[in-house]
């Protein structure tokens, strides 16, 4: 009895041990950047589109409501996203694009998540690069209704 209650002891401590020990390895020896440090990328400067309504393809009649916001490259992808006549482009572009989708795709967060992607690509594939990049980094919903 007492070999078998050493024994159970001794395995917990070589478990504990070899625990502790790949651990302290995998944190100091195995890490690439030698910290855990995170680069937080600031962000850029922010563009309200603004608030849009539209139906919904399929069966049924379906309506999605929100407020898309675009983060922008700088200062002049800014001021390129926010003249008149790319933003009556822009919102056309948007409104095409939803009318496209159907109630269930847009349920969920990846649904939505595609939405803001398709978004993304195309409007920065009608406007101009600034300074060889993107005018739009990411696409913001502030609001988002399905009815």
């Amino acid at each position: 009895m007492k070999r078998i209650f050493l024994f159970i002891i001794m395995a917990i401590l070589l478990f504990s041990v070899g625990f502790g020990g790949g651990i302290m390895v995998g944190r100091t020896w195995l890490n690439p950047e030698g910290s855990t440090s995170v680069t937080i990328e600031q962000p850029g400067p922010v563009y309200l589109v603004g608030d849009f309504i539209a139906n919904l393809s399929g069966a049924g009649n379906h309506v999605a409501n929100f407020k898309l916001s675009f983060e922008t490259s700088g200062d002049r992808a800014m001021e390129m996203v926010s003249s008149a006549s790319w933003v009556a482009r822009i919102r056309n572009e948007v409104i095409l694009l939803v009318k496209d989708r159907v109630f269930d795709e847009l349920t969920t967060a990846e649904g939505i998540m595609q939405l803001a992607e398709d978004i993304k690509r195309t409007v920065n594939a009608m406007m101009p690069s600034v300074r060889d990049k993107a005018p739009v980094v990411r696409v913001l919903f502030e609001g988002f209704v399905l009815q």
